[in-house]
């Protein structure tokens, strides 16, 4: 199988966390969070990686990427290019971005989260084996008690899976924390919805071959003309992988995954960040500098 590319999505304005998190060092080197993704991608084998960004931060993203591997190949896709707006268009519209720089199968997941190096395994078992344009595509599945925020409530995309661990529905769920001892999901009108610690959830780690493209086009075009007045609305790639699923387009299997994750979704999850890659470099999970040997 040829390698399979890697997609981040690092474009977004980081309007929680109070600046570009995607940027903000936290390694004892002072490593971003996306370089352990690429790091761990690396690992795993994957040896092209397109970054998805706004055009403001272009000189940033080279000079933090000048590091990598000589051997790994980087591009960059940028989403303020097409149908620009002041609040990028969602993780959806990011995607199509770069959609002529993508070869073959791939893995797209956030900058602002880690996955771990397991993840990156887990995506080369999947695409091992798979015709490269099949329309069968992969997710791995969080527990959701490994997802939350001691600092507030959560974004999560709660997964519905049928017997052959398919997803059947994607849908999010804008505000889950736990409450009075049980992890709720909020809702602006009604009683909260219980929800269950070992529910699967996206942390936005898709297993995507090409033949995705030949839907998102009009997908997220469709979305645009839709919402071109509205400054906010945001074309979310679970909600189009979502209709889909339903429309019978592609199959996606949920693949569930235990190990270890955490996110910078807000400024007062820093700290933990810092710390958590801090005991990863002391355990020899990482080199210190974290780009002293190639990958």
């Amino acid at each position: 199988m040829k390698a399979p590319t890697l997609v981040i999505l690092a474009a977004g304005l980081g309007s929680r966390f109070g600046g570009l998190k995607q940027l903000k060092p936290l390694g004892p080197g002072g490593n971003v969070l996306l370089e352990y993704t690429a790091f761990d991608a690396i690992r795993a084998g994957f040896r092209y990686i397109v970054f998805i960004i706004q055009t403001p931060f272009a000189e940033d993203f080279t000079s933090l990427v000048s590091s990598l591997p000589s051997d790994v190949s980087v591009e960059f896709a940028f989403q303020d290019q097409i149908w620009p707006r002041t609040k990028p268009w969602g993780t959806g519209h990011a995607l199509l971005a770069a959609q002529d720089l993508v070869r073959g199968p791939f893995v797209i997941c956030n900058a602002d989260d880690y996955y771990g190096a397991s993840a990156f395994v887990r995506a080369v078992e999947f695409f091992d084996g798979l015709d490269p344009e099949s329309a069968h595509c992969g997710l791995l599945g969080y527990r959701l008690d490994a997802t939350l925020s001691s600092h507030g409530d959560v974004s999560r995309a709660l997964c519905a899976v049928s017997d052959n661990a398919c997803l059947t529905s994607v849908e999010e769920h804008p505000k889950i924390k736990r409450k009075d001892g049980v992890i709720v999901s909020e809702q602006r009108q009604g009683e909260d919805i219980h929800l269950n610690a070992s529910d699967r959830v996206s942390m936005n780690f898709w297993l995507l071959t090409h033949s995705i493209f030949q839907f998102l086009e009009i997908e997220v075009r469709e979305f645009v003309e839709q919402y071109q007045h509205d400054p906010i609305a945001e074309c979310r790639l679970p909600d189009i992988i979502d209709t889909l699923t339903q429309r019978g387009d592609v199959t996606v299997e949920c693949v569930p995954h235990d190990d270890e994750w955490f996110g910078l979704t807000r400024a007062a999850d820093y700290e933990n960040a810092v710390s958590t890659i801090q005991a990863l470099h002391d355990d020899g999970t990482y080199p210190t500098p974290l780009w002293k040997n190639d990958a």
